[in-house]
C-alpha cells in the first residue's frame, strides 16, 4: 500500500514537472533559450538512460556515448540514404541501441568494477574511428520543405521541446516501472552484492543484460531526436568523450540511483555550462569541461551522495527500510511496557512477545518471543561473553 501511495506520487511529480517545463517554454521568446531547454530535456533523458543501467545496478558506465551517437546516426543516415522520416527513424534508433547493448553487453558483463568501466569506454571510442574511417566525418540532414512535418523540420523551437518532454516522460515512466517491480529490486541485489544475489537465486546476468538492452534503447532514441533538433551529426559531438562523461556526472550530481537525480543534474549543470560556452567559449575554449569538472569536486566534497538524496535526507525523515514491523500488534502489547514493581515481582528483566524483523524480501525474525530472567541463562552467558571478551584485550600498558 504504501509504495503504491509512493508511486501515484511520483506519477503526479512527473506530470506536474512536464505542465511545469510546458508553461517555461510558452514564456520562452528566444529560440536560443528553446534550444537550450530542449537539450537539458535530452541529456536529462540520457542520463536517465545511463541511470537504469549503472544506477540500480552499480555497473558504472563510461561508454553509453556509443548508444547515443548510433541514434543519431540512424536517423541521419535514414533521411539521407532511406528517406526515412525521423517519426520512424527515431524508434529504429532506439532498436539499433537496444541491440547494439545487447552485443556490447554479452562480453562486457564478463568484467566487473573498474574492468568492465574501462571496456565499456572503448567502445565509442572504436565506433568514432570506424565512423570517420567509413567517411562520415560530417552529416548535415538535407531540408525537406514540402513536408516539413513529416521530417520534423518545425518552424517554431517549441516543438522540439515538446518532443523532447515527451521522451522525457517516456524515460521517467520506464524508471520508475523499473524502480518498483521485481526488475529494480533484482538490478539493487546485484549491486548490493553479486554473489549474494546468484545465491539467492537471481539470474544475474539475464537482469543486467535487460538492463543494459533497456538503457541503449532510450539512449539511442535520445540520440536520434538530438541530431533532428542539430540537423549536424559528427563523430566527435556523439561519440566524444565529453558525451560518455555528461550523463555519469549529471547523475552523480543529482543523485545516482534515484528517479530524479539525474533530472536535477540535467536542470542545473546544462544551462550551466551551455551559457558560459556562450558568453566565454571564445574566450575560453571547453568551459564546458571545466564546469563539469568543478561541479563534481563540489558535489563530492558537500554532497557525495547526491542533491536529491541530500534534500530528501534534509527535509523527510523517512522510516527505516530495513524494519517492516518493530512495533507489537495492539492485540499483543509488549510486556516490557508493565510497570517496574510487576516486572520486579515476577524477576523479568525483559519480555519480548511476537517480534517481526524483515530487510525488504527476506524476513530475519517472525512472531518471536523472549523472555529475560534475572539470574538465568541468558544473562549468565552475556557476563560470560564479557569475561572472555576481556581475555582477549590487551592489557593497558
Amino acid at each position: 500500500m504504501r509504495a503504491s501511495v509512493e508511486t501515484k506520487r511520483q506519477v503526479w511529480a512527473i506530470l506536474a514537472v512536464a505542465l511545469v517545463v510546458l508553461g517555461v517554454s510558452l514564456g520562452m521568446q528566444s529560440a536560443y533559450y528553446q534550444l537550450v531547454l530542449t537539450q537539458v530535456l535530452l541529456w536529462a533523458v540520457l542520463s536517465l538512460a545511463w541511470n537504469i543501467l549503472s544506477g540500480y545496478s552499480g555497473y558504472f558506465s563510461f561508454g553509453h556515448a556509443v548508444f547515443w551517437g548510433l541514434g543519431a546516426y540512424t536517423v541521419a543516415l535514414g533521411v539521407i540514404y532511406l528517406d526515412l522520416p525521423p517519426w520512424l527513424g527515431i524508434p529504429l534508433g532506439g532498436v539499433i541501441g537496444g541491440i547494439a547493448g545487447a552485443v556490447i553487453g554479452y562480453p562486457t558483463f564478463r568484467l566487473r568494477g573498474h574492468y568492465f568501466a574501462l571496456a565499456m569506454l572503448a567502445y565509442p571510442l572504436a565506433t568514432l574511428y570506424v565512423f570517420q574511417w567509413l567517411g562520415y566525418q560530417e552529416i548535415s540532414l538535407p531540408m525537406k520543405r514540402q513536408a516539413p512535418v513529416l521530417y520534423m523540420q518545425f518552424a517554431d523551437p517549441r516543438a522540439y521541446v515538446v518532443l523532447a518532454l515527451g521522451l522525457l516522460v517516456i524515460a521517467l515512466a520506464i524508471s520508475l516501472r523499473v524502480e518498483n517491480s521485481r526488475f529494480g529490486m533484482a538490478l539493487l541485489a546485484i549491486k548490493q552484492n553479486e554473489p549474494a544475489a546468484e545465491a539467492a537465486g537471481i539470474d544475474t546476468w539475464r537482469w543486467k543484460m535487460r538492463a543494459i538492452m533497456l538503457s541503449g534503447a532510450l539512449a539511442g532514441m535520445a540520440g536520434g531526436l538530438y541530431a533532428v533538433v542539430l540537423l549536424v551529426v559528427t563523430p566527435e559531438s556523439v561519440f566524444g568523450m565529453l558525451v560518455s562523461a555528461q550523463p555519469l556526472i549529471l547523475a552523480l550530481f543529482g543523485g545516482v540511483g534515484s528517479l530524479w537525480g539525474p533530472v536535477i543534474g540535467a536542470a542545473v549543470l546544462v544551462p550551466l555550462a551551455e551559457g558560459l560556452n556562450g558568453e566565454l567559449g571564445d574566450v575560453l575554449p571547453g568551459i564546458q569541461g571545466v564546469v563539469y569538472g568543478v561541479a563534481i569536486i563540489a558535489i563530492i566534497l558537500c554532497a557525495p551522495e547526491g542533491v536529491y538524496w541530500r534534500l530528501r535526507d534534509r527535509f523527510t525523515k523517512p522510516r527505516p527500510a530495513g524494519i517492516a514491523s518493530a512495533e507489537p500488534a495492539p492485540s499483543m502489547p509488549l510486556s516490557a511496557t508493565a510497570p517496574a514493581a510487576r516486572l520486579e515481582e515476577s524477576g523479568e528483566l525483559l519480555v519480548l512477545r511476537d517480534i517481526r524483523i524483515s530487510f525488504g524480501g527476506l524476513r530475519a525474525l517472525d512472531g518471536i518471543d523472549l523472555i529475560v530472567r534475572e539470574g538465568s541463562l541468558h544473562q549468565r552467558r552475556r557476563q560470560d561473553n564479557l569475561v572472555q571478551c576481556r581475555q582477549w584485550l590487551p592489557h593497558p600498558r
